[in-house]
């Protein structure tokens, strides 16, 4: 499965006791998301290129990643081989260069929440934790853009909440799935979660509930 899709988080709104509380990170994640980009048509050439990589994958990586990129040479703009070959560049733990992709990936699709994500792992790994947190705050903010669609989506909670949790924001991630939990009971995502971050003296590097 690609690891870019198994992702959680959610929305936490603040009481007011004698004048208002700060918002939550779920709340107020502080960032703009650029603006929608319109839906685009892509060369049938780079998907058939694209698809044949992704069964490449287990065979020979370097005659996928040559196919990816002959499909972005074709059609620049076709940002599901950017996510693809960015998710065999972290495979192969070549953290820069899938830097290089994320980037362009939110580029061109700058409400996709799993980029962001994605790009933070990729900070994370190279030790810049600030700037991967950064990057978590706008997939928070890609998240809130889906909640207001489908507001009671349990796997866009969840996601929502995972992202917090990689950001360091433990107790507000237990609050914000304890909270899905009640609506979503059965939730194996959601329990899972909540197991991990109720560990005793948890010392596991959270970003391996994604990248393992």
């Amino acid at each position: 499965m690609n690891p870019l899709a198994r992702l959680v988080c959610l929305l936490v709104v603040a009481g007011c006791l004698s004048g208002c509380m700060p918002s939550s990170l779920l709340d107020d994640p502080g960032v703009s998301l650029p603006a929608k980009r319109p839906k685009q048509t892509h060369s049938q050439e780079a998907i058939d290129l694209n698809d044949k990589a992704v069964e490449l994958l287990t065979i020979d990586q370097n005659e996928a990643a040559r196919l990816y990129d002959k499909a972005l040479e074709i059609d620049p703009g076709y940002y599901v081989a950017y996510s693809n070959k960015a998710n065999l560049l972290i495979g192969q733990k070549n953290y820069v260069d899938a830097i290089s992709c994320f980037e362009r990936l939110s580029n061109l699709q700058p409400q996709m929440a799993e980029s962001y994500v994605g790009w933070a792992y990729c900070l994370h790994s190279t030790g810049e934790e600030s700037e991967a947190r950064r990057r978590l705050r706008f997939a928070i903010a890609a998240y809130n853009e889906r909640l207001k669609e489908k507001p009671s989506d349990s796997n866009i909670l969840i996601n929502r909440a995972l992202a917090a949790y990689l950001s360091g924001e433990n107790e507000l991630a237990r609050s914000e799935i304890e909270r899905v939990l009640k609506s979503h009971p059965d939730s194996e995502m959601a329990k899972h979660l909540l197991k991990a971050i109720q560990a005793p003296n948890n010392k596991n590097d959270p970003w391996a509930l994604i990248f393992d």
